[in-house]
């Protein structure tokens, strides 16, 4: 039988109390915090949950305020869209206008062409917008700089203004879309780079150079607005022309009759071309310039280029007003801004369709957020009324051990002595 001594009850005993008042601090800390998992140890699975739980709402309240940014960048780009549809519309109602032969020569070159040409500011001026943060709206991820460069004339030669005429406009930015994460592994594409906002017509590029016996001297990449092509040693221009033709582009691709390349825009857009990885395709076959190889503005000179921006439309427009080429007005210009109008008018339609499909997500995200954080209660939060019932029972028992303990030690060896 083993032998119990006064100091093995008293160590129990101590031992018991100092258990017990752990549980009671830890039931007071989790009713003071409302939270059952202080540290991991208390749960090591249900800690693991809550930190990814913790992770998740984090990561949904970042995509609800790319969210909200997205669709406030959407927003002011239709609202600068809309004043370029009602530039437009002005600039048409003075080519029926001109059009219509009621207006005289001093009328059409000094009154309409004049008004003209400061709409054609004004659109230059919306073209080179920037946001709250300093990005320009269509220059693509170029920031340095304004898209789009306006040349001007001092030589009077266009009779608007004698000594200070636009006469050109250079995009200066790249296709490169500015997007947004809404969700993991989803982007949103939240911006359109100028050169195809500001088009007119379709673009189309003629390379005028045999390339018959064109055979590619190993493989190769070249782009079409931004879509890597391979090239395979070996392929012939009927086998670049089939890859052009099968890629995702809005180009297509076709043999001339002087055994040439042509390439053809599906839409207005400035097509974009540029030989990646140290390739020469586009160069050898003709369409780009070998000691100018970047885009844009990289076509070789003896290409031929048809297709016109939305600037050189109503550039185009102007001067005819001052040379009073009313058959031109009335049927070349009215047409071309018509394409104008119908281009931003289609850029704005997938505008409130992104808004749309933003709108549609950010409800998806809220859901989302409620249902995490709702987990994430359910995971942490302590039951109030559970743990106010533990704490009071641990009390209770802490006092009863109490209560024993003392009757337990109270007996000394002064009290064997009498």
């Amino acid at each position: 039988m083993m032998r119990v001594t006064n100091q093995m009850i008293s160590n129990s005993l101590v031992h018991t109390l100092n258990k017990q008042k752990y549980e009671i601090q830890k039931s007071q800390q989790n009713l003071g915090t409302g939270k059952k998992i202080q540290f991991p140890s208390d749960d090591p699975v249900a800690a693991a949950s809550q930190l990814l739980l913790n992770s998740r709402v984090r990561e949904l309240n970042q995509y609800g305020r790319n969210i909200n940014e997205s669709k406030d960048r959407l927003h002011l780009t239709d609202n600068q869209l809309a004043r370029v549809t009602d530039v437009f519309q002005r600039i048409r109602e003075l080519t029926v206008q001109g059009a219509n032969g009621i207006y005289t020569e001093f009328e059409l070159k000094d009154v309409i062409a004049k008004e003209i040409n400061q709409h054609l500011n004004s659109l230059v001026d919306i073209a080179n917008i920037k946001d709250a943060t300093g990005r320009s709206l269509f220059g693509g991820s170029v920031i340095e700089r304004d898209p789009f460069l306006a040349v001007y004339t001092h030589s009077g030669s266009s009779g608007v203004e004698n000594a200070n005429a636009l006469v050109g406009v250079q995009y200066q930015g790249d296709i490169q879309a500015l997007k947004r994460e809404i969700e993991r592994g989803e982007e949103m594409i939240i911006g359109t780079p100028g050169n195809r906002v500001f088009w007119g017509t379709n673009a189309a590029i003629q390379s005028n150079r045999d390339s018959s016996n064109f055979i590619a001297q190993g493989d190769q990449v070249f782009s079409i607005d931004g879509v890597k092509i391979k090239v395979s040693s070996g392929d012939t221009l009927n086998d670049i022309i089939d890859k052009i033709n099968n890629a995702p582009i809005e180009v297509k691709a076709s043999r001339g009759a002087q055994n040439d390349i042509i390439l053809t825009g599906t839409t207005p857009h400035q097509i974009w071309l540029d030989d990646v990885e140290e390739g020469t395709v586009l160069q050898t076959l003709g369409l780009i310039n070998g000691s100018d190889p970047q885009p844009p503005g990289n076509y070789n000179p003896s290409a031929t280029v048809t297709g016109f921006s939305a600037f050189d439309l109503v550039i185009q427009l102007r001067d005819d007003f001052v040379n009073n080429d009313k058959a031109l007005i009335g049927g070349r210009d009215l047409e071309a801004i018509d394409l104008a109008i119908e281009n931003v008018l289609r850029h704005r339609a997938e505008i409130g369709a992104r808004v749309n499909r933003l709108e549609q997500h950010e409800k998806r995200i809220t859901w989302d957020e409620s249902y995490v954080k709702e987990l994430l209660a359910k995971n942490e939060s302590i039951d109030v009324v559970e743990t106010i019932m533990d704490l009071k029972w641990l009390e209770n028992v802490h006092n009863y051990a109490l209560q024993v303990g003392s009757k337990m030690i109270k007996p000394s060896l002064i009290d064997f002595l009498r």
